[in-house]
């Protein structure tokens, strides 16, 4: 099978923009904060919410909170949203999020779930 993406005529007629590829999950946001400083650790925690499981995300600079938040909900495709300084997000997604974390070169404190 050819490496070529059988949509990109499709794509061109259309007046499309972009390769139509997946994006990778270890593709997403920098981790720098406004002032440029590196975002150096987070920590991941876990609570039961009812009878509902979220992870939260605590030390994440408030500028850019929703840069995050926004990257995180799309690449896993699930729900959040920011509570006081904290991120959630549904479910228990520790461990997806330490990969990814520390894929972007961030060190991850806290709960790790299954890594």
């Amino acid at each position: 099978m050819s490496s070529e993406n059988p949509f990109k005529d499709l794509f061109a007629k259309l007046g499309i923009e972009g390769s139509g590829e997946e994006e990778s999950d270890q593709a997403g946001v920098a981790g720098v904060d406004a002032d440029g400083k590196p975002i150096k650790v987070v920590v991941i925690g876990y609570e039961r919410r009812g009878n509902k499981a979220v992870t939260t995300i605590r030390d994440i600079p408030e500028e850019r909170q929703k840069e995050f938040l926004g990257y995180i909900r799309k690449a896993f495709g699930t729900g959040g949203g920011i509570n006081e300084d904290d991120l959630f997000i549904q479910g228990d997604r520790r461990s997806q999020l330490t990969r990814w974390f520390e894929g972007q070169g961030i060190r991850v404190r806290g709960e790790r779930g299954d890594a």
